[in-house]
């Protein structure tokens, strides 16, 4: 694996899952340390109550302000394509509070899961709601495209965000972490 990263010119990077011990405890041996612990949530689609409609609405291809937010906050190019190239039901969440952009996330189906991505708020609009509002718009816009969970990954170091998805009722699904030299 580490010489078909080289070939691609990659600094090795694996994914560890909970069931891969034994590879963990081998790369950790051999100097590779853990990188963003990650912990994925989920709720049923229909568990969270819509926002206001005023408060966020769902639109396709992402708006000007949407792609602004997202690279404020480090989401640039690279992951827009990937939103981009994503097939399937997909949409971008816009939340706003007082006539003002505050918050974006990009949604997507496979199967009956809707996956949120890229949740991305505003510095000075922070601790304000304007993620709770994202995902319950996020929801239900899932909800409506037949998708009956919706679910996200985090990394643990973001408490802030881990308590809002604990206070909302997702529950923790799985967890994994990366390995790097």
């Amino acid at each position: 694996a580490e010489a078909e990263m080289a070939a691609l010119h990659q600094s090795p990077l694996f994914l560890i899952r909970e069931t891969d011990s034994a590879l963990d405890a081998e790369l950790a041996r051999q100097g590779y340390h853990v990188h963003d612990p990650v912990v994925a949530y989920a709720i049923p689609s229909a568990a969270l109550a819509p926002p206001d409609p005023m408060a966020a609405f769902a639109h396709w291809p992402p708006l000007a302000i949407a792609t602004e937010i997202w690279a404020d906050g480090g989401i640039g190019p690279a992951r827009l394509a990937v939103m981009q190239r994503a097939t399937g039901p997909k949409t971008a969440i816009l939340s706003r509070q007082n006539d003002r952009p505050t918050g974006t996330a990009f949604v997507a189906i496979h199967q009956n899961t809707a996956m949120l991505h890229a949740l991305e708020v505003a510095p000075q609009h922070r601790r304000q709601g304007s993620a709770n509002i994202i995902l319950r718009a996020a929801a239900a816009w899932a909800q409506d495209q037949g998708a009956t969970t919706l679910s996200l990954v985090v990394t643990k170091a973001n408490a802030p965000a881990c308590a809002l998805y604990a206070s909302l009722g997702m529950e923790v699904v799985g967890n994994y972490h990366y390995r790097e030299k």
